[in-house]
């Protein structure tokens, strides 16, 4: 993990829900009860890449929400 930078993690309107540190860990919950964990990396203050893919936050949350599976620091 580099230099106390945050990856602030929202949801789809923008509210903060979490903040992580760069190089930290998100679980992602499943509805039929599998999870997946992902390495998270700080681009910018709107954008992180999660499990190795560039996306704005806001975006990343917004397909979390449209696909039912809630997240979570690890």
């Amino acid at each position: 993990m580099s230099g106390g930078r945050k990856i602030c993690m929202t949801d789809s309107a923008g509210r903060i829900l979490f903040s992580i540190p760069d190089g930290g860990i998100i679980r992602m919950l499943y509805g039929n009860g599998e999870d997946y964990f992902a390495v998270c990396r700080y681009l910018d203050e709107a954008h992180a890449e999660i499990d190795g893919v560039r996306c704005a936050v806001q975006e990343f949350a917004r397909r979390m929400e449209q696909n039912r599976i809630s997240y979570a620091p690890a």
